[in-house]
């Protein structure tokens, strides 16, 4: 890809001050786009946002602090977004209450679904779920209206999903990715799509505890997601919807085409089907 294939897109990122939603908002700004960075730790933020805008260029970075499940601060997150770049193009949606929120080392002494904080529980359903619900019913008319955007929810592997241990975390990430494809089917034929992308495996983020037992060299880089990220923002991602995308199988090699081949399935995994039996059926 050109390094200017995002050239005139706005792409809003939440989650964008650290980790992951740091590394692929340098990745954008260095495409070309123009970047609103929503985040709730105002000097982390800004420290970020002027990095974005020495890799991009002086005005592409916008630093919005906004609570993702607030309605007020989504939809003045989305003013401040028109009011400076007249548009918005995509929205990804990284802002997460992780996993290490539930104790040091979840991975070497597991806690129980019923040991779990109920304040826990509420803030990862208000933020991991319920905020890119509300991001994206605030933001969408407008890509629609344009007839074109994009919808990028970032989730994360169906065994951690699944994780003992993760029992408030994971749960909300599955929830998001059976979201994603609703949103995906209600977008059909608007020129908006919605997708799922996910590093493919754990990352060396702050939500790895340093005594989980594994390398910090053997895990995944922040990095993982940049190349995945700028694809699925251009318009070479034209027509791809309601799929997930494992950022650890992108080859440069083969690009988005081969992307979609070996890194790609449907989201939700609905390949397993239908598993409801209607009266139809019977």
């Amino acid at each position: 890809m050109a390094e200017s294939v995002l050239e005139g897109k706005v792409v809003m990122m939440t989650g964008a001050a650290q980790g992951m939603g740091r590394e692929m908002c340098l990745a954008l700004a260095e495409a070309g786009a123009n970047v609103v960075l929503i985040d709730i730790e105002e000097d982390v933020l800004n420290a970020t946002a002027k990095e974005v805008e020495e890799a991009g260029g002086q005005g592409c970075a916008l630093p919005v602090i906004c609570d993702v499940s607030s309605t007020e601060a989504a939809a003045n997150a989305l003013k401040q977004t028109l009011d400076r770049y007249g548009r918005l193009d995509v929205l990804v949606n990284d802002a997460v209450i992780g996993p290490e929120s539930i104790g040091e080392n979840f991975f070497g002494a597991p806690r129980k679904f019923w040991e779990l904080d109920d304040g826990l529980w509420n803030a990862m359903l208000r933020v991991n779920i319920y905020g890119p619900q509300l991001m994206t019913k605030t933001v969408v008319g407008h890509m629609i209206d344009n007839g074109w955007g994009r919808i990028i929810n970032i989730t994360t592997s169906l065994d951690t999903m699944y994780r003992f241990g993760l029992g408030a975390y994971g749960p909300t990430k599955a929830a998001l990715e059976a979201h994603t494809h609703i949103m995906a089917h209600d977008l059909e034929g608007t020129g908006v799509t919605a997708n799922v992308l996910i590093p493919g495996g754990p990352v060396s983020t702050r939500m790895f505890p340093e005594d989980a037992g594994a390398p910090r060299e053997l895990l995944l880089k922040p990095d993982i997601l940049r190349k995945p990220i700028v694809w699925l923002c251009s318009e070479e991602s034209d027509g791809v919807n309601s799929m997930r995308f494992r950022g650890a199988l992108w080859d440069d090699a083969t690009g988005g085409a081969g992307f979609v081949e070996k890194g790609g399935d449907p989201v939700a995994w609905t390949q397993l089907g239908a598993q409801a039996i209607y009266p139809d059926d019977l």
